[in-house]
């Protein structure tokens, strides 16, 4: 039992040095978004460019993922992480110049998309090698826990980056914060480039492939799909409540509230992400979706009456306890339907998703929040259509396929 157990340990299995710098080098991401949109607010360039600034960004980054999974199962994470950090660092540099010398606000998008295009995903890098390790010493029970690990993660991100944002700028004002973020850039991601140095091992190995009758699989997306569309809905959720919270609290001149409401979904989402990764493996994984979707759905019905702050946190912790639930599952789907080759590549596309989710959230959600309870009915039909997307991780659940490695 002792022994099971150990195996199962992830910093047995991984080691401390990866767990920690994949913490470290995913934190920045989740800081630069924030902070461009208080950097070019807080240059008086106006919010309306700021937010455009935030979408451009995001576009760049749903763009650019799928490319860095595709280059990081082909030539592995260290020169994709290093080369994405040097295109970042230029962004932002460029970014400061662009403003510094009063360049055309069209410059601005094209600064932060190039920033958001270079995010190195090393969330998505950190969980296709829990899966190549899985795979490797045949622990199927590790990639659950693994991947409910890395939401967790996740989530820490999502709550410290916005507070590392605003500290930076609200301390030194736009110029000097952009300079320290991306000392931020530099430190963070800069942990994780020195750990893969010292670990150059560290890769999906393309030399190890499942294969059947001597032909290596595939990505099947009859069974990514499902969990994309999950993930989708995971980031309406996040963009969507966003946006209403912050008319709701803009309205009543509670906007202090805001940050801590808000986070309170994101630690309902690092517990669910914990605990979902250790339930039975005869739960299926659409099962465990319907659940969060059915909790997300609830919670949005309640959202609708505006309640006081205290019942808008409880609402938004057991809201993140239905996210995490939906996406550590839809994670866990993407890991069992990629082939050892091509994990990284699914596991960013599934990033994308969310990233997309998010946006598409924020957009639609601004547009619904004027009147601010409508804001939540964009989270109400994220979280229906969370329930779709449960039955069709049903319907097309994989099947046990003999395979062989080599």
């Amino acid at each position: 039992m002792t022994s099971s157990r150990s195996a199962l340990s992830l910093p047995a299995v991984g080691g401390w040095p990866f767990l920690v710098t994949a913490l470290i080098g995913r934190l920045p991401a989740a800081t630069v978004q924030l902070g461009l949109l208080l950097y070019v607010s807080g240059a008086g360039l106006g919010l309306g460019l700021a937010g455009m600034t935030v979408a451009a960004a995001g576009l760049g980054s749903a763009i650019g993922a799928p490319a860095v999974g595709g280059l990081v199962d082909r030539f592995g994470p260290l020169p994709v992480v290093l080369g994405a950090t040097v295109v970042q660092l230029i962004g932002m540099g460029s970014l400061l110049a662009v403003v510094l010398h009063d360049a055309p606000h069209a410059l601005i998008l094209v600064c932060a998309a190039v920033i958001g295009s270079a995010n190195p995903q090393v969330g998505a890098i950190a969980r296709a090698r829990w899966s190549a390790l899985a795979r490797r010493r045949r622990l199927p029970g590790l990639v659950s826990r693994a991947l409910g690990y890395e939401t967790a993660c996740d989530e820490v991100g999502f709550i410290l980056g916005p507070v590392i944002a605003g500290v930076l700028l609200g301390l030194f004002g736009p110029n000097p914060a952009l300079l320290l973020l991306m000392g931020w850039v530099v430190l963070g991601q800069g942990c994780f480039i020195v750990y893969l140095l010292r670990r150059r091992g560290l890769t999906v190995d393309t030399h190890t492939m499942d294969v059947t009758d001597g032909i290596a699989p595939r990505i099947r997306w009859t069974l990514v799909l499902p969990p994309m569309l999950a993930c989708l809905c995971v980031g309406t959720v996040f963009g969507s409540t966003q946006t209403a919270l912050t008319a709701i609290n803009t309205a009543r001149g509670t906007e202090g509230y805001t940050g801590v409401i808000y986070g309170c979904m994101g630690v309902g989402s690092a517990l669910a992400s914990v605990l979902v990764s250790r339930l039975p493996q005869r739960l299926p994984l659409s099962l465990r979706v319907a659940v969060g979707a059915l909790l997300v759905s609830t919670t949005s019905l309640l959202l609708l009456s505006i309640p006081g702050p205290l019942v808008l946190g409880v609402l938004f912790a057991l809201a993140g306890l239905g996210v995490g639930s939906m996406l550590v599952s839809a994670y866990t789907r993407g890991e069992h339907a990629a082939p050892s080759h091509r994990i990284a590549s699914v596991m960013t596309t599934l990033t994308t998703c969310l990233v997309l989710g998010v946006s598409f959230g924020s957009a639609l959600g601004g547009v619904l929040s004027e009147v601010p309870q409508r804001g939540f009915l964009l989270t109400l039909g994220a979280g229906l259509t969370g329930l779709v997307a449960a039955v069709a991780m049903h319907v097309t659940r994989p099947r046990e396929v003999a395979r062989r490695v080599v």
